[in-house]
């Protein structure tokens, strides 16, 4: 009997955001941050208001993703998404890196919602108690859905 050793490499080819253009949100913008929100079913409510804390990543001339830091009671990053074909290129992790600048810049510790915990362990977050979202989101005190609720309370420390 042969026994046949096969070895299994796996490489991932992670590109960098090449000729990405991150900048602060403008009025012109609120278009394309909606249509980016609206993709994946995220407020958009609240853009108008925020239009200040908004950046947006641009590339070849298209608003391909966004972020906010929410300045309110709590200092909270929201409003991470990216256009879908641009994703798993880096932009991203390019967006959270200059929220967190900022948001450094005002406090000591940043805290978001989300349902992609695994990227923000990466950059850094700790998970929090689930309970702690009824203290810190009003909300989510007053929220029906609260016992399903998939989004993971996360905290970054600056």
């Amino acid at each position: 009997m042969k026994i046949r050793v096969i070895r299994v490499i796996r490489v991932r080819f992670r590109t960098k955001p090449m000729d990405l253009d991150i900048r602060k949100a403008t009025p012109s913008d609120i278009r394309d941050i909606k249509k980016i929100l609206s993709f994946f079913c995220l407020d958009t409510e609240k853009v108008e208001k925020n239009l200040p804390e908004f950046i947006v990543a641009v590339k070849d001339g298209t608003t391909v993703g966004c972020a906010c830091l929410d300045v309110g009671d709590i200092i909270e990053i929201r409003s991470i998404a990216i256009l879908p074909s641009y994703r798993n290129k880096g932009i991203g992790s390019e967006l959270v890196n200059v929220v967190l600048k900022r948001a450094a810049e005002i406090t000591d510790k940043v805290y978001l919602r989300t349902t992609s915990p695994v990227f923000f362990e990466k950059k850094g977050a700790h998970r929090v108690e689930n309970d702690e979202k009824k203290v810190i989101w009003k909300e989510c005190h007053e929220c029906d859905k609260f016992d399903i609720c998939k989004q993971a309370l996360m905290k970054f420390n600056l």
